[in-house]
C-alpha cells in the first residue's frame, strides 16, 4: 500500500504548488493555456508574412502558377480559408518550377484557385520557392 500513499502524496504536493484560481480546471486549464499560446504564434505568423506579402508585392518579379492541387489547412482568419497550393511557376528567363505555398484567400475568390486555373504571382528574386498570389 505505501505505492499508493506516495501516489497520494504526489499528487497533493503537486495541488499545493497550483495556484488557488488553477485549482479544479485540470485540463480545461492546460487547453485554454496551450490555445492561447497556439494563437500568439499564428498572430507573428500573419504579421511576419504581412510584411513579406508587402515587400514582395513591390519588389518581386510578377509571374504566372499554373494550380495543380488546392488543400484546405484547417485554419481561417476573418472567415477566410488558409490554402496550401501546388503551383507550377512560371518566371521569364527561368524554366518553369514547382512550389508549395500556403496563403490565406477570400472565400469569394477560391473558384478561381482550382486545379487548372492560371493565377498572377510575385515571386522573391533571391529566393524563387517565396512567393505571394496576386
Amino acid at each position: 500500500m505505501g505505492f499508493f500513499k506516495d501516489l497520494r502524496n504526489l499528487k497533493k504536493a503537486a495541488d499545493d504548488l497550483t495556484p488557488p484560481e488553477h485549482r479544479g480546471l485540470g485540463g480545461s486549464f492546460r487547453m485554454m493555456r496551450d490555445g492561447v499560446h497556439q494563437a500568439t504564434e499564428l498572430l507573428e505568423d500573419l504579421k511576419e508574412g504581412g510584411e513579406e506579402a508587402q515587400r514582395l508585392q513591390t519588389s518581386g518579379r510578377p509571374g504566372t502558377a499554373l494550380v495543380m492541387a488546392l488543400r484546405d489547412t484547417g485554419v481561417t482568419i476573418n472567415e477566410n480559408p488558409q490554402v496550401e497550393l501546388d503551383l507550377q511557376v512560371t518566371l521569364e528567363g527561368v524554366s518553369p518550377y514547382n512550389v508549395t505555398h500556403r496563403q490565406v484567400i477570400s472565400r469569394l475568390q477560391t473558384a478561381g484557385f482550382q486545379p487548372g486555373s492560371t493565377v498572377n504571382v510575385r515571386v522573391d528574386p533571391g529566393d524563387l520557392q517565396k512567393l505571394i498570389l496576386v
